[in-house]
């Protein structure tokens, strides 16, 4: 009938999903592992900076 790929539900679990996670982090070579810290690093300084912004307490 359809030639379309089967979903793989076992990533739709907490479980599933960190396993999947680890799975494509350890496929990482050792450039693009360093190149990931370095963007993750870049970003955690821009949200440092950041203002922070709350909600306004909601009407019940």
């Amino acid at each position: 009938m359809s030639d379309a790929p089967q979903a793989d539900w076992s990533n739709a679990t907490w479980e599933g999903s960190r396993r999947a996670q680890l799975r494509a982090a350890l496929a990482l070579s050792v450039r693009e592992r360093l190149l990931a810290m370095q963007e993750l690093g870049e970003l955690s300084e821009k949200l440092a900076t950041m203002p922070r912004v709350t909600a306004p307490p909601r009407d019940e």
